[in-house]
């Protein structure tokens, strides 16, 4: 299992796009900095201090690309049966890409974190005060940290429902379209989930709500909307994410038993 997850951590690191994407992400973050130094009524430091310069979202699109194309790529040009010869199980090897995956994905969110903060410490010293109170009697710097939480809870969860697609398509096309539409209809329709909720209460197990399990953790008035407390939102979200990945483990499987 180690040897598998190292050959896919240099497999990822070989790739180019890795690289572009992160000094890409890191010069978007400067931009953003800098920008606001130059229009200060665009915007307040603080305020995009607390959301990493909009580096999580940059980092969302990656990451569902990446998850897509990494297991469709090598189905696509069969490079996946040179390690099925070698007598790897079907469940060492795509266990060795969610680890890869998630480690991938830690590494960008750490990366952005630091970036963030040598940008407040830095650029805008003395604009950004990291122990000010802010919402509900928080720190600045502690909604900053729980904000990015949040992000990355919401993303591993649309990850791991992504790569159940990416096992169903050869193509990665359709599991990078669905992942998007996934995580855009919860930034934009979670209210009108929240009203069906309000009249139907049964509604409120779908796998949606349980993608609400970051911004609980942040205020835990939204127990009122999601109908769930904090135990069970977390039980639901491990339950969707393992049933997704189990899932994607079968019919894995089933296609190279074919």
């Amino acid at each position: 299992m180690v040897t598998l997850v190292k050959r896919e951590s240099y497999k990822l690191v070989k790739r180019p796009s890795l690289f572009v994407f992160w000094f890409g992400l890191t010069l978007f973050q400067v931009a953003i900095a800098v920008y606001l130094l130059t229009h200060p009524n665009a915007s307040n430091p603080s305020s995009l201090f607390i959301n990493s310069f909009y580096a999580p979202v940059l980092i969302v699109f990656y990451m569902l690309a990446l998850t897509s194309t990494q297991l469709s790529s090598e189905i696509q040009y069969g490079t996946l049966k040179s390690l099925l010869y070698r007598r790897y199980s079907s469940s060492k090897i795509l266990a060795s890409k969610w680890v890869t995956l998630l480690l991938c994905t830690l590494v960008l969110y750490a990366s952005s974190l630091i970036m963030s903060l040598c940008l407040a410490i830095t650029v805008f010293n003395g604009k950004i005060d990291l122990v000010a109170k802010g919402i509900k009697g928080q720190q600045v710097w502690q909604i900053w940290l729980m904000n990015n939480i949040s992000s990355f809870l919401t993303l591993i969860f649309i990850l791991s429902f992504v790569c159940l697609l990416a096992t169903l398509f050869e193509n990665s096309t359709p599991a990078i379209i669905i992942g998007l539409s996934t995580y855009f209809i919860v930034s934009i329709f979670n209210q009108l989930m929240f009203m069906m909720i309000k009249q139907h209460e049964w509604i409120k197990w779908n796998p949606v709500n349980m993608m609400n399990l970051g911004n609980q953790l942040q205020s835990a008035e939204l127990t009122k909307l999601t109908r769930l407390p904090l135990s069970q939102i977390s039980l639901g979200y491990l339950i969707y994410a393992a049933a997704f990945l189990a899932l994607s483990l079968e019919v894995f499987k089933y296609r190279n038993e074919r």
